[in-house]
């Protein structure tokens, strides 16, 4: 008896797997791939309206300038290095 009650068991377990497998996981999974492809629509379009942004005139001229450190040295200075002599 305990053999026949394991083997329904053990069917009706399977025939739930495959149930789940038919079923459920691919609605889980177009899911998951509509909410990406939206977020990447979501981001093209971000870009796109940046790029817009970042767009120039014609004609226009933007100067970047590098900022000065403060307790750099200039370039073209040097930096004294103390040394000994080795006499071999």
């Amino acid at each position: 008896m305990a053999l026949l009650r394991t083997i329904l068991i053990l069917i009706i377990i399977s025939y739930a797997v495959r149930l789940f497998t038919r079923y459920i996981v691919p609605v889980l999974f177009f899911n998951y791939m509509d909410d990406k492809a939206h977020e990447f629509r979501q981001r093209k379009k971000k870009e796109q309206r940046e790029q817009q942004k970042a767009k120039r005139r014609e004609g226009e001229v933007s100067i970047d300038y590098a900022p000065r450190h403060p307790g750099k040295q200039k370039p073209g200075k040097g930096v004294y290095v103390d040394y000994e002599e080795v006499k071999e």
